[in-house]
């Protein structure tokens, strides 16, 4: 039985699990596929046909996918294979697991205590410095949520610990 790929992309500021997008990604640049906003149509179009996009967010996830082909074309060009290694964890791509922060904007005050805290860079200022974002949500560790401890506006949240029983923690 074949498997296709899976990877977790950042949506607008959510993270959304998508199957089969090396796969497509790998056709579209073998084909010469463009880097505009051109393809967006055809990238949401053969993402759909592995995944369910709700289409009140079919903008978010269009420049979410634009965004990670033209990650995919660059490393390809260079020669890197795999998209980015998040390591394994219990066995498990780090990628497969559902265990990254979510920072809630109606709370967040951009402080910036998050982004001095966390040692892996999870966090970041906006390229204008007006706001914090997850900037690198799968190079979170696994069971870490102390910047949510630290927040002083609880604007982290995370998934409950019990997601993570079924990959065995």
């Amino acid at each position: 039985m074949y498997k296709k790929s899976y990877r977790q992309i950042l949506v607008g500021r959510f993270m959304s699990g998508m199957i089969g997008l090396d796969e497509m990604f790998g056709e579209l640049y073998e084909a010469g596929g463009a880097l505009d906003e051109a393809l967006v149509p055809e990238l949401l179009a053969g993402a759909r046909k592995d995944n369910y996009i709700l289409a009140a967010a079919e903008a978010d996830y269009g420049a979410a996918l634009l965004r990670e082909y033209r990650k995919y074309c660059e490393q390809r060009k260079s020669g890197v294979t795999r998209q980015t290694d998040y390591g394994i964890w219990r066995g498990i791509p780090r990628e497969q697991i559902p265990w990254y922060p979510t920072l809630y904007e109606d709370l967040c005050d951009d402080c910036g205590k998050c982004v001095s805290f966390c040692p892996e860079k999870v966090f970041a200022f906006t390229e204008d410095d007006q706001g914090v974002y997850v900037a690198s949500p799968l190079k979170c560790q696994v069971g870490c949520a102390e910047c949510a401890r630290i927040c002083p506006q609880k604007a982290i949240a995370f998934p409950p610990r019990t997601v993570l029983q079924a990959f065995g923690g």
